[in-house]
């Protein structure tokens, strides 16, 4: 008997971890999917530009089916957890912009923590970031396309 992965389960084979940046990663792609009335069938494309390097950018792969490989997939860096999502052929882009109390979460490895403690503080801030309130996690807007 085959099971299917949920989307969560299928982020994390590919990302290889659960980590914080992939939980971040993952929330961002659902709102996106939801906003932009979008299903990653083939003959849909979307463009996301991402302006940090994080693991989130694997989730958007798996969920919104961009890649860097077609070219949908950009990173313009800034260190800013902010995103643009747009339909191929829109006029406007939704942009998606994390909260800072939510970015508290992803701060690196903390080197006076043991491995367990290290990986209970992950786990905290997967929890925070997966169940926070929308509006608490991030805000978001469409914008006209630059």
């Amino acid at each position: 008997m085959c099971i299917e992965k949920t989307p969560w389960e299928q982020v994390i084979d590919f990302h290889g971890h659960t980590c914080p940046g992939i939980a971040l990663g993952y929330r961002v792609a659902q709102i996106a999917k939801r906003e932009l009335g979008f299903s990653p069938e083939p003959e849909t494309s979307i463009m996301i530009t991402a302006y940090t390097h994080s693991c989130a950018l694997d989730a958007f792969q798996i969920i919104n089916r961009a890649t860097y490989g077609r070219g949908n997939l950009r990173v313009e860096e800034t260190k800013q957890h902010v995103y643009h999502f747009q339909k191929t052929g829109g006029l406007e882009e939704l942009q998606i912009s994390i909260r800072p109390e939510i970015l508290e979460h992803l701060s690196v490895t903390d080197q006076s923590l043991t491995r367990r403690e290290q990986q209970n503080k992950n786990l905290e801030a997967i929890k925070v970031i997966l169940g926070a309130e929308e509006s608490l996690f991030c805000s978001f807007q469409f914008v006209k396309k630059q």
